[in-house]
């Protein structure tokens, strides 16, 4: 996710000479809730040559990326000039859209050499006369005070440092974004400052205004409930009190991690889970114990910082967990946990992700985060004649879920299964042994084999709702160790299978997975192990409570597979339109990078998670990585781009 988001920006363009920065961030307000600023390639554009990133976007990948966002403009002309065209309208309107066209071209240049920083705070309702001699009225009267009287202020500021004369870039992008919108754009002037705003309607609870303008030196662009002459004000008296500088989160994001940053940032999550009970308790019952019995309260703090070492991406994430754990946050274990932990996995395991956990804890958290999602909903238990706190009617509600849980496996779920189960869970994939998704294989340690064999085996009941159809179990023995495949038509394509293997409980969507386990246990097939590079790694970062790998050109050759299918799928949709053989113009496929070129770049991603009792700290070492990468998603991608187009 964090390579993905540079590869976007940074497109290999050559880097300039950077001048000074005036510091946007003393702009913004010393209480700023959640910031994060990305520099730029032209900042670091040393670390980025010697990246991965730097290699490969030199090559034709590159070249392909240059040649894909280069078609960008030619697709939005259509809209932007033929369009208006069409519609008759006058030369100058479509000159201006020219204009504005031209300079959405320069746009990922200049955030690339500039860099980007996006801020947001959220304050309690300021107390004015009015208001308050309205909520007190309506309180003597017996009536809740309206949404206006509670609503907080909130703000939503991006910035482009630095900009001086390119800002026009940016304001030509942002008219032809909102034309697409046919939203009406109005000039602004505030206090010698020049820009425009969206025409919004006001009238509602919460009035929301939408401005741009320079301030400065630095392009600002502001989403809020408060008016932008008030924002700008704020931002004089900011600079005076540093702004956001001299937040401990932020000075303490600018040290983190012995790498170059490049990108950074923090959110302050105990001020607005304060905030959330202040405001929301009043009235929604029981919020706070819901945010105390998840665990949400007790997430003080998140801070991160990513940047370039060497060859390698490098991420360092810290939530700040203090004082007693509930909820979710009671779920990680803080023993180690290495390589010589894990299963059998296979030679050519190509993503895993390993964690100790409390298996009751995970349970317990699990119920509590359905219940708080499920609030507003009756469960038939939340009145029993008597006078209950919020927490009696959330323990009553969390008891009832148990049960039915419990009624519906056919066992007593924590009793008869978790209790034996161990704290190490594993979830891989290998290409060779399962598709991507439907292929992932879970593996859970056990402490009482036995006991987890005879509960198992009771939960046949539930599988029979599941699949709501009857179920065949057959039962196989391989090399001594029992396995049991569970056929209906309702599981579909899938026949789940499960074995005890060894100290692991072993879940599949097919038999062949849950084979290789025993076969590896046994020392028939060989067993996957880091090669000498990743092990090296390895050994630099830090033990933890949690492991994760993932081979990216996994990841790149499915996507690069799958790509050529999508678009020409696109492509033909298209085709079969209102055009003919001469307006026909498809998708350019020969654009989709060769995978080979691209994986001769990449390695390995590594990610370590620890816990210390009072902070959570995940490592992050890869070359590339896409968003839950770990699931491996490519082939639902594909299937839903193939679905589209029919």
């Amino acid at each position: 996710m964090r390579t993905f988001a540079v590869a976007l920006f940074a497109l290999a363009f050559a880097p300039t000479a950077r001048g000074a920065d005036p510091a946007p961030e003393k702009l913004l307000p010393p209480s700023t809730q959640l910031y994060v600023r990305w520099d730029g390639v032209t900042a670091h554009a040393d670390a980025y040559k010697k990246s991965v990133w730097g290699g490969l976007m030199a090559g034709p990948t590159g070249d392909t990326v240059r040649a894909l966002l280069a078609r960008v403009p030619k697709l939005l002309g259509a809209s932007v000039l033929a369009d208006p065209l069409l519609a008759g309208k006058p030369p100058a309107e479509l000159k201006a859209n020219l204009a504005d066209l031209k300079a959405a071209e320069k746009l990922i240049d200049l955030i690339a050499d500039k860099g980007v920083i996006v801020a947001a705070e959220v304050r309690e309702p300021a107390p004015t006369i009015k208001g308050i001699g309205t909520f007190v009225g309506g309180l003597i009267g017996g009536k809740l005070p309206g949404p206006e009287a509670i609503m907080p202020d909130a703000q939503l500021i991006v910035m482009v440092p630095d900009v001086g004369d390119k800002a026009d870039v940016l304001f030509g992008t942002l008219r032809l974004l909102f034309k697409q919108g046919e939203v009406k754009i109005l000039p602004f002037e505030v206090d010698g400052r020049k820009g425009f705003r969206l025409d919004l309607p006001n009238d509602g609870p919460l009035p929301l205004h939408t401005t741009w303008w320079v301030e400065g030196k630095h392009f600002v662009f502001y989403v809020g409930t408060c008016k932008p002459a008030t924002i700008i004000s704020e931002m004089q008296a900011n600079v005076v009190k540093g702004g956001v500088t001299n937040h401990p989160l932020y000075v303490r994001a600018g040290k983190l991690g012995d790498f170059e940053s490049i990108t950074r940032g923090f959110v302050d999550t105990g001020k607005l889970v304060d905030m959330a009970k202040a405001l929301g308790g009043p009235l929604v019952p029981g919020l706070k114990e819901r945010l105390d019995g998840t665990g949400l309260s007790g997430l003080r703090a998140a801070v991160f910082s990513s940047g370039f070492d060497g060859k390698e991406s490098r991420a360092v994430y810290e939530f700040d967990a203090p004082g007693e754990r509930k909820g979710l946050l009671k779920v990680l274990k803080q023993e180690p946990l290495t390589v010589a932990d894990l299963p059998p996995l296979p030679p050519d395991v190509s993503r895993f992700s390993a964690l100790r956990i409390d298996p009751a804890a995970t349970y317990d958290a699990g119920l509590g985060l359905v219940e708080f999602i499920s609030m507003n909903e009756q469960l038939g238990v939340e009145e029993n004649g008597k006078q209950r706190t919020q927490a009696d009617i959330i323990t009553a509600r969390t008891g009832y879920m148990a049960r039915e849980v419990d009624k519906f496996l056919g066992i007593t779920l924590k009793d008869d299964l978790l209790a034996h189960l161990g704290d190490k869970f594993v979830l891989y994939q290998s290409p060779t042994e399962g598709l991507q998704v439907i292929g992932s294989v879970v593996c859970i340690s056990v402490k009482d084999a036995a006991k987890v064999k005879a509960a198992a085996d009771r939960i046949q009941r539930a599988l029979e709702t599941l699949a709501n159809s009857p179920v065949k179990v057959r039962k196989k023995v391989l090399k001594g160790v029992e396995y049991r495949e569970f056929y209906a038509r309702g599981f579909g394509i899938l026949t789940p299978t499960y074995a005890v293997v060894g100290d692991w409980l072993v879940i599949a969507g097919h038999p062949q997975a849950v084979q290789g386990v025993i076969l590896r246990s046994k020392g028939e097939l060989p067993k996957w192990k880091p090669d000498e590079a990743t092990a090296k790694r390895l050994a630099k970062m830090p033990a933890g409570c949690g492991l994760q790998y993932c081979d990216p050109k996994s990841t790149v050759s499915n996507l690069c597979t799958i790509g050529p299918l999508a678009l020409s799928a696109f492509g033909n949709r298209n085709g079969f339109g209102e055009q003919t053989e001469t307006d026909f113009d498809p998708i350019d496929v020969g654009l989709v990078p060769n995978a080979h070129e691209l994986n001769k770049h990449l390695f390995p991603n590594l990610t370590v998670t620890r816990d210390d009792g009072k902070t959570i700290r995940i490592e992050v070492n890869e070359s590339f990585s896409l968003p839950l990468e770990v699931i491996g998603l490519e082939p639902l991608a594909f299937g839903l781009l193939t679905g589209l187009r029919f």
